[in-house]
């Protein structure tokens, strides 16, 4: 095919239209610009409305104002952040080994930690007292959830004489003798109208197991005496008679001075116990404590003179040349004063059980649920004196066993690691001094006595029905030298220290155990490669077995350590078997 010379087209060449092609033509729609510009703004309000639509089935998203703006100011306080699922805040006090505590929620990978104690946006709050806890809001809610670590009305039991006197209406109750439980106890509260009653009744019962009797002249000056302490000035004649009380035989010994305790109700890890075997002694420890007695400076030596210096306590509360705490590691500064008008005095155990010729005594834990659930921890540990046992009521180291007391002394840990030992350890002991005594056995009593003791708290510890709270108590027991098991005291805020590998072993596990039965009941952990798949790719839910991140020796790793005794409330529970 030969080409055109000129490859350009000539447009008036181009054939015309024949009439029909011109009819169809003119039959089409001619389009306006103002049509066009109609369809277009329709187009754009309708596409409004449909995301209008869609934003009213989203939940609500806080929007962003201009700081600039002049509604920025007043409007700014109105918003409500957005909530967090996948987020729980956490809020941990200073003190008591918190980073341990916030190690073992730090595995909970659904928890952030705060600084913002105030904030009722926290989830968990863990501190050493419920200062600051705003009870009042700790409702039943779908929407919020708080959870703390203490019972309002804990001091119920953590009190020495609220715990004392719980126990004697619950023992009265059943029948049973309280001082077949916990040492010989008297409550003086100055402030308390019964005040005059138990102070006669402290002191006839001095008088009937005193080894020296004291004259009836020198009891009536002691009694007025101790009359004079009264916060409201009044006196009460007694309500009833006394009666002569049965006291054990290992609470008196031969060759003792006939000892007792003198113990601030509100206080705890042997802060301001003192010792006294006469009552001229007690007289003055009472009226010390009432005017403000400095906390006793476990040092031997004043540095600065280099004479030996007796503690300010001893000074103030008994008069005497000789410092009997001579060995003595240096003790932090800035003791503090302690003023109390309330106290217990408790028949001290004269014939005590003895690991080496040392003094003991046993720290166990017991946890109470949200859910009013009492439990057992299935270990506890002993805590031992780094001196050998005397009756010298002077030296602080061979009668008050608490780590917080025993590690200012020159021989911690020279015997035992962190002068701690484990029941296993006390059963070899007693194996290797032929004494026939099963540690199963004390730890069942010890069991029995802590039921005991939330039983008698069942309609106190959370007596407003409060949600949700929850809390772990130290209970301390001691043994006398039949191995018999006696309740010292109950401690609120427990010491949990790693002081020893022993405690490393058990503390951890312990908290874990306990969260495991209260925070993630109420805040269950979330799973990440689960929580990635598609709702409807969803496996059945099956129940995994918990393996814990804190293992013990002899205990299996999927077991929780905690032990329930039962149920404060009135729901019933089955117990595994």
């Amino acid at each position: 095919m030969n080409l055109p010379e000129e490859s350009t087209i000539n447009l008036d060449s181009r054939r015309p239209r024949n009439k029909t092609e011109t009819k169809c033509k003119s039959q089409s729609p001619q389009i306006k610009p103002q049509f066009t510009q109609y369809q277009l703004q329709h187009k754009k309000s309708k596409t409004k409305e449909r995301l209008a639509q869609k934003s009213e089935q989203l939940p609500n998203v806080t929007r962003k104002l201009n700081p600039k703006s002049n509604s920025f100011s007043k409007k700014r306080n109105q918003f409500k952040p957005a909530s967090q699922d996948n987020c729980l805040k956490y809020y941990i006090g200073w003190g008591n080994n918190e980073a341990l505590v916030k190690r073992i929620i730090s595995k909970r990978l659904q928890w952030k930690e705060t600084t913002d104690s105030s904030s009722m946006l926290v989830n968990f709050k863990w501190q050493q007292s419920e200062r600051g806890y705003r009870y009042e809001r700790l409702i039943l809610s779908q929407n919020y959830k708080q959870l703390v670590n203490h019972f309002e009305h804990h001091k119920e039991i953590s009190n020495k004489s609220y715990l004392i006197k719980n126990l004697s209406q619950y023992c009265e109750k059943h029948k049973l003798n309280v001082f077949d439980y916990t040492p010989l106890t008297f409550v003086i509260d100055f402030n308390d109208e019964d005040c005059d009653y138990n102070i006669t009744q402290f002191l006839k019962t001095y008088e009937q197991f005193a080894p020296k009797k004291p004259s009836s002249k020198q009891m009536l000056d002691v009694k007025r005496r101790l009359r004079g302490n009264f916060c409201n000035a009044y006196q009460r004649e007694p309500i009833s008679q006394y009666t002569k009380i049965q006291l054990n035989n290992n609470f008196l010994a031969e060759d003792s001075t006939y000892m007792w305790l003198l113990k601030p109700t509100f206080l705890n890890r042997g802060r301001g116990i003192q010792i006294f075997d006469n009552l001229e002694t007690l007289v003055k420890l009472v009226s010390d404590f009432q005017e403000g007695l400095k906390e006793k400076a476990l040092n031997s030596k004043d540095e600065s003179s280099g004479e030996d210096e007796i503690p300010k306590q001893v000074q103030s509360a008994q008069i005497t040349k000789k410092d009997p705490n001579q060995n003595i590691k240096q003790q932090p500064s800035g003791s503090c004063i302690i003023k109390s008008h309330s106290f217990v005095i408790q028949k001290y155990i004269e014939r005590p059980a003895l690991i080496n010729k040392r003094k003991f005594d046993i720290r166990v834990w017991g946890l109470v649920t949200h859910d009013l659930d009492a439990y057992f921890f299935q270990e506890g540990y002993i805590r031992t004196s780094s001196e050998d046992f005397t009756y010298n009521i002077e030296n602080t180291f061979v009668h008050l066993t608490n780590n917080a007391i025993q590690k200012y002394s020159q021989n911690y840990g020279q015997f035992e690691d962190g002068n701690q030992l484990s029941f296993k350890n006390y059963q070899d002991y007693l194996n290797s001094q032929k004494i026939n005594c099963n540690v199963q056995d004390l730890i069942n009593k010890m069991k029995e006595r802590i039921w005991m003791v939330f039983n008698s708290v069942r309609n106190k510890i959370n007596f407003e029905d409060r949600k949700y709270c929850f809390e772990i108590f130290g209970f301390d027991f001691i043994l006398d030298a039949d191995q018999e098991v006696w309740l010292i005291e109950v401690n609120t805020n427990p010491c949990i220290e790693e002081s020893s590998p022993l405690l490393k072993m058990y503390i951890p596990r312990m908290l874990d155990d306990a969260f495991k039965l209260t925070l993630d009941i109420l805040f269950p952990p979330q799973h990440p490669h689960k929580q990635s798949l598609p709702q409807i790719y969803q496996l059945p839910q099956i129940k995994e077995e918990q393996h814990s991140d804190y293992p013990v020796v002899g205990y299996p790793n999927d077991e929780n350590m905690w032990m329930l005794l039962g149920s404060l409330s009135d729901r019933k529970i089955k117990k595994k078997k």
